[in-house]
């Protein structure tokens, strides 16, 4: 074989937890790959327009960094993002649809920073890649088939991350998985994000302060000074309209799969992003049932779009002005690990030893049999183990982002993107680690991961003695 073909480290995925895996194993000097079968980077940020970025702070502590910071602070300097934005509420504590804090970004600009953050940490970029064989032996993966619109080859690795969303080359692998919740084994509905533009943001602000008793939720992020003069100077992030939405799907004017409407205005003045879709009962895992749901969230999308223009405040001239190109799936396969993250270490804010990343993301269960979810607020910020990267039986394996090692509830905190990051980061290293001592993935020193970790800036068990 080719040497060229030959790593120390593959990353198959390129999302957010793929990307950030991909950043840390190239910053620590080891030849290492990135395979994503979209032209860009960015997964659900990019592709599915899943934003803005949910919290990455414990009420007022900041516990994730690292990698993730690194991006932002790169938008920034590319007037992609206003950075990390406070979201007070009129009740202390209570933090429902953000987690208390957002990092609103433009996503064309995001898909231009991770492709240069990837580049700059030495990774081999393949783009319109997939993998379409896992050859493994006992345990061990030793390499995987990519194809291209004009090519076909064979990468081998020494370690292998699956970074997918959906466990493909775990599972591939022999690993065994856990599918929706324990007792129907529905997973998470999808959705399809949308933009609309040139919204009148001061009536539509104006409108919500005014009905703060009919909402759900509502909260104003808190813009920081000196931002350039066309990013906007106020936002809103809110959720409701519920009596406006019940009658117009008694009507059959609206067609929604939701029972109320969640609206984050965007730092670009007049625009506002759509969270408000929903199909229940699709595997994300069956191309049948993903094509199916891109074309029935589309029809919500347009249909929603339509409504808004006609009833809410400030929308009478706005427009579609952009729509995910992917649909957004929130849950599949959850890859059994050496530990599986629970409800009760997210909810209590449990510390483990080998704690990699921090989590601070509420529960938030989108129902996958009705309109509703369920939002649990955090005691403390929880330590994601190390053993939750690693799939039981595979010995040069680890999995980071939404395929993570927890039950069905437990991800719904973890799977959010600057988890996924946090994530993502620490099994870079490990998989670093692994290949340059010559051991398998469980038998690095997790002290020092941790302390390579800190030396990334990012944020792991022992850090924080107080999160709140």
């Amino acid at each position: 074989m080719d040497s060229a073909n030959q790593y120390d480290v593959a990353v198959i995925g390129g999302g957010p937890a793929g990307v950030a895996a991909a950043i840390a194993a190239g910053r620590m000097g080891v030849k290492t790959v990135l395979i994503e079968p979209n032209p860009y980077l960015g997964g659900a940020g990019t592709a599915s327009m899943v934003g803005p970025w949910m919290t990455n702070y414990h009420q007022d502590t900041q516990v994730i960094k690292g990698i993730f910071q690194d991006i932002v602070d790169e938008l920034v300097k590319y007037e992609g993002s206003t950075g990390t934005l406070k979201c007070p509420y009129d009740e202390p504590g209570k933090t429902q649809g953000t987690g208390g804090h957002i990092t609103p970004f433009d996503g064309e600009i995001l898909k231009y920073v991770l492709h240069k953050l990837v580049v700059k940490a030495g990774v081999n970029l393949f783009l319109n890649t997939f993998v379409d064989q896992v050859n493994s032996n006992e345990g061990t993966i030793e390499s995987v088939g990519i194809r291209g619109k004009s090519f076909a080859d064979t990468i081998k690795a020494k370690k292998f991350i699956d970074t997918t969303g959906d466990g493909d080359i775990a599972v591939q692998a022999g690993a065994e998985y856990e599918f929706g919740r324990k007792e129907d084994g529905l997973s998470q509905p999808v959705t399809a994000m949308f933009r609309m533009s040139y919204v009148d943001i001061d009536t539509f602000i104006e409108y919500t302060d005014r009905h703060r008793n009919d909402l759900v939720w509502l909260t104003y992020p808190i813009l920081p000074d000196n931002l350039p003069s066309h990013f906007a100077d106020k936002m809103v992030a809110v959720t409701g309209f519920n009596d406006l939405v019940a009658k117009g799907q008694e009507s059959g004017e609206l067609n929604l799969g939701r029972e109320r409407i969640t609206i984050f205005s965007d730092f670009k003045k007049g625009d506002v992003l759509f969270n408000a879709t929903r199909l229940n009962r699709i595997d994300g895992t069956k191309n049948t049932d993903v094509i199916r749901a891109g074309l029935e969230l589309k029809e919500q999308v347009l249909s929603l779009t339509s409504f808004a223009r006609k009833h809410l405040p400030g929308f009478s001239n706005a427009f579609l002005s952009g729509a995910s190109s992917q649909v957004g799936i929130r849950e599949t396969r959850r890859i059994v690990g050496d530990y599986v993250l629970a409800q009760e270490d997210v909810l209590r804010g449990r510390k483990f030893d080998d704690g990699i990343a921090k989590g601070c993301f509420p529960v938030d269960i989108h129902s996958p049999t009705d309109r509703k979810n369920v939002w649990v607020e955090l005691e403390d910020a929880y330590d994601i183990p190390y053993r939750c990267l690693l799939p039981v039986g595979l010995e040069n394996v680890l999995v980071a982002g939404r395929c993570l090692s927890a039950t069905h509830e437990a991800l719904a905190s973890a799977r959010v993107q600057s988890h996924s990051m946090a994530q993502g980061q620490a099994a870079g290293i490990a998989a670093a680690m692994s290949a340059a001592n010559g051991v398998t993935t469980r038998e690095i020193n997790v002290s020092q991961l941790q302390k390579y970790l800190r030396d990334q800036n990012a944020i792991v068990a022992g850090d924080l003695e107080v999160t709140g």
